[in-house]
């Protein structure tokens, strides 16, 4: 074992000069090279204290005997002060802003209620009892363990915690736990929607015509569409909710109309749709659409809703399950169509141009209308006869996007139980 203290020597215009402070040299194990320290000390004797308490603490450390010194620095600092830190790392990776901001209020929410000050503080029976008291759906509860895991993880990987104290906390399962469940878009009301859109069709068209959630859709890239020679998007794993790639064919129509907007300038890395439609812009397209975000049985549209209509209008246009399955991303349903089934054999690209293009639906209902405007009475006959297909549309495609839950209610409507 190496163990001595010097005071350092430098030139100074040209003249050697001894250092005031003294510093260390150590090695703990036989063959180690040594390790020079700055003892900042004037004091041999305290000096050579000092760095014997040094090597002492290295070899406890090393025999396991206490934690690190980078543990034992982040034992002793307020979690609020480590979350700044946190903070700091997520915005360095160039995350989405609002993400960041969304993980560091939940993560202030649990530290606050569950009134964690240090790491020693976090016990899996104290989140578990904050978590049983939360008021809210069983995805803000999922969400708010998935962000404070996250921190902790972050902890330990940073040497600042040995272990995460909740990862086996179970967490909740939201499987058919929606707080507001949503219903898909009648073919008329969509139709609607694109009539006042404006600069938001292609957006809305994207989303109801390849079943992408927001923020995949918000994320997309020129890069990530292929044209040819069959157009397809291509997600990476870090674009999307369950961390798989995925690729979704594109109907021929919506191809078409994505390769018209292209810019001839266009880049690899810029977005297809900026700006993408915002929350409260859509709510605003639905009440010039005169859209009911409601309706009798408290189901709502929003920005999952062209989700849904996706897999509904697939249902009823004979789209396979599997590869509406496959296109949505989802993992279930059953073992069999999971394992048992060749994924790239399905025919997407014909699955998914059998859904009717309702795009231009909106042209041609405003030509007829305008036809028809000399005939008052053709006009309300027209209006009467468009409602009730509306209610037949309603009453068909919801059974249909209901099919899993009921065989009998699936031979009703001609398909296999």
């Amino acid at each position: 074992m190496i163990e001595f203290v010097f005071r350092p020597t430098r030139k100074i215009k040209g003249k050697r000069t001894v250092s005031r402070l003294w510093s260390g040299r150590y090695a703990t194990e036989p063959g180690q090279s040594p390790v020079t320290i700055a003892l900042g000390v004037s004091d041999e004797a305290v000096a050579r204290a000092k760095l014997h308490e040094i090597i002492v603490t290295k070899q406890r450390e090393a025999a396991g005997l206490i934690a690190p010194a980078s543990e034992r620095k982040a034992a002793s600092t307020p979690l609020p002060e480590l979350l700044t830190e946190y903070e700091s790392d997520l915005k360095g990776r160039e995350l989405e802003a609002g993400h960041v901001r969304d993980t560091v209020r939940r993560i202030e929410k649990v530290l606050s209620s569950c009134r964690w000050k240090r790491i020693a503080d976090i016990t899996p029976d104290s989140f578990v009892r904050y978590r049983s008291r939360m008021v809210g759906a069983a995805k803000t509860k999922k969400e708010a363990q998935i962000s404070i895991n996250a921190f902790l993880n972050w902890l330990v990987r940073m040497g600042m915690a040995p272990v995460n104290p909740l990862a086996a906390v179970t967490h909740v399962d939201i499987r058919g736990k929606a707080v507001r469940k949503s219903r898909a878009f009648m073919p008329d009301e969509f139709a609607r929607l694109l009539r006042v859109s404006r600069g938001r069709r292609l957006p809305y068209l994207f989303l109801a015509y390849t079943g992408s959630r927001k923020n995949e859709a918000k994320q997309l890239k020129w890069a990530q569409v292929k044209f040819n020679p069959t157009p397809v998007v291509t997600l990476q794993a870090e674009d999307t909710k369950n961390s798989e790639p995925r690729l979704i064919p594109l109907h021929p129509r919506l191809a078409q109309e994505l390769s018209e907007k292209r810019p001839k300038d266009a880049t690899p890395a810029q977005r297809v749709f900026d700006p993408f439609p915002s929350y409260d812009t859509l709510l605003a397209d639905f009440r010039r659409a005169g859209i009911e975000r409601r309706d009798a049985l408290g189901r709502v549209v929003h920005f999952h809703a062209f989700r849904k209509t996706f897999q509904t209008w697939g249902a009823a246009a004979g789209v396979g399950q599997r590869a509406a399955q496959e296109i949505l991303g989802h993992s279930d349903p059953s073992l069999t169509a999971n394992v048992y089934t060749d994924t790239t054999a399905l025919q997407l690209h014909d699955e998914v141009a059998k859904i009717p293009w309702h795009g231009d639906a909106h042209i041609e209902r405003t030509n007829t209308l305008t036809k028809d405007a000399q005939n008052p009475h053709k006009l309300a006959f027209r209006d009467t006869l468009a409602k009730l297909v509306e209610l037949a549309q309603v009453v068909d495609l919801e059974a249909i996007s209901e099919l899993k839950f009921s065989d009998k209610l699936a031979a009703r409507h001609g398909f296999e139980p």
